[in-house]
């Protein structure tokens, strides 16, 4: 009897480790084809089911799952680039034909007025060009998560009326009214004093190409977050696509033929206030452009 039993549990013990011999070659050849094959959402499996065995499986479809997930944001990656590439070149073709063109006809005049026309334009062309380079440059750095984050408290109120001020002779021109509130709002918030103030640049600039005649700057404070919103009623037979405006390379304009947009302003101004644990969106009330963006508030 007691022979039958030791050749039983034998045979028990080999036809085991015949089945888990068989399955460890088929994930190792399995393992080896990972790098070469493996598909988003592809998984190892094991027909024999013992419990180290699927352990080790679990294990391995982890790190596949972080494999692909890398494979995923190295190709994002290279989509962005290869967008920010193509956008890079047609935004800059624009200002750097004016800019020649205008240096063939101030070769060409001996009229003083036209020159000091042309240079102005020239001038305005160049100071587009500074600024495209700096919003690219701003959306290298944070899509490879190169832009350093400094977090403090701040004023926000104070850098928003600074900023706005610093355009004022553009509003002037454009006979855009500015309402403020009428009490000063102090609540500081937790945020990057370079990252706000490229943000509400890129928000004053935004309002200065599509705004009609009025905008209007609120502020809403509570326990967690300080709401900033800006609001402004939108030209005559203006086209907003409101669900594309934070987009790169959105413009109003579906031909992307204005000279004074990228597109970039939004889509890198929400992409820094996600990087200062903010939030922003955008949304249309009648015929008022509206921004809303919420600020982490720093408890005291």
């Amino acid at each position: 009897m007691w022979g039958w039993l030791f050749g039983f549990l034998a045979l028990t013990l080999l036809l085991y480790l015949f089945f888990l011999k068989r399955e460890l070659r088929k994930l190792t050849y399995k393992a080896k084809e990972i790098p070469i094959s493996a598909g988003y959402g592809s998984k190892l499996y094991v027909d024999f089911r013992e419990k180290s065995l699927m352990q080790l499986v679990d294990e391995l479809n982890q790190m596949i799952e972080a494999f692909e997930q890398k494979n995923r944001q190295a190709k994002q990656m290279e989509e962005n680039v290869r967008l920010s590439i193509a956008g890079l070149s047609h935004d800059l073709r624009t200002p750097l034909t004016s800019i020649h063109g205008y240096i063939q006809l101030l070769h060409a005049t001996a009229d003083e007025t036209k020159k000091v026309q042309y240079l102005t334009i020239i001038e305005h062309s160049v100071r587009r060009l500074m600024e495209m380079a700096d919003r690219f440059y701003d959306l290298a750095r944070i899509e490879t998560n190169q832009k350093e984050i400094v977090l403090s408290s701040l004023s926000l109120s104070s850098l928003v009326e600074e900023t706005f001020l610093s355009f004022y002779e553009q509003f002037e021109e454009k006979k855009i009214e500015l309402q403020f509130p009428e009490q000063a709002v102090n609540t500081p918030i937790i945020a990057d004093s370079v990252m706000l103030v490229r943000v509400i640049q890129n928000i004053v600039q935004n309002m200065l190409r599509y705004a009609d005649s009025k905008a209007i700057v609120r502020y809403e404070p509570d326990d967690r977050y300080l709401l900033f919103s800006v609001s402004n009623d939108i030209k005559p037979g203006s086209k907003v696509a409101i669900e594309k405006v934070f987009e790169r390379f959105y413009t109003e304009d579906a031909s992307r033929t204005n000279t004074e947009s990228s597109g970039l302003g939004l889509y890198l101004s929400k992409k820094l206030v996600e990087k200062m644990n903010g939030k922003m969106n955008a949304r249309m009330k009648d015929n008022w452009f509206i921004l809303e963006i919420h600020f982490a508030v720093h408890r005291i």
